[in-house]
């Protein structure tokens, strides 16, 4: 039986292995080129649920994007929306270290971020393409932001109201586009036929 010790002869002198760098295929998680191991990490898993937001909705019609099942729901196109908020507003709390949307941001993206009655009459009418070019354009600030910092940073944050560490905050970021995700499905199988 072999120890620790004849295993330790195939590991770098550190003991540990150097992250490998993926390729560009939006169904392998890891590491990243241009990004710290794990913020690259991170980024790819971002990239991934808003590609799967994106293509579960890619053949919906305008009409389905606004489609609103009830009084209290919003509509696929308006939790889209929520999402790339919710992603600018975590950009502007671990970026700038603000307590909220910068003001500039809270024009552009409140309605979204809050939903309900104001989000169901403003945010429709769009197809898709307008939805998938909002996250390319937040996505891409947010890939601006985490390439200037390091995974010290990501393991780092906690504010007095937050015991949070940048990673929990941006890991709930992810969260939040799982949970709308399935949210959209639910909506999805309930459009009228």
């Amino acid at each position: 039986m072999m120890g620790l010790g004849g295993a330790a002869l195939f590991l770098p002198k550190n003991g540990m292995a150097k992250p490998q760098h993926l390729d560009d295929n939006i169904n392998h998680i890891g590491p990243k080129q241009g990004f710290t191991p794990h913020i690259g990490t991170l980024v790819s898993m971002l990239d991934w649920l808003s590609n799967s937001v994106i293509q579960y909705n890619r053949d919906m019609s305008v009409e389905q994007l606004d489609f609103i099942y009830d009084d209290e729901s919003n509509s696929i196109g308006s939790l889209i929306m929520h999402l790339a908020a919710v992603e600018v507003v975590y950009q502007d709390l671990t970026f700038f270290g603000l307590e909220d949307f910068s003001t500039e941001n809270k024009q552009k993206w409140g309605v979204a971020m809050e939903l309900g009655e104001t989000a169901r009459k403003e945010i429709k009418g769009n197809p898709l393409s307008y939805y998938e070019e909002a996250f390319r354009e937040v996505r891409e600030n947010t890939k601006k932001g985490m390439q200037t910092r390091d995974d010290k940073w990501l393991l780092s944050g906690e504010t007095k109201e937050w015991n949070w560490n940048n990673y929990c905050k941006w890991f709930h970021v992810a969260e939040h586009y799982a949970n709308h995700r399935g949210q959209m499905t639910w909506y999805a199988k309930r459009l009228p036929r």
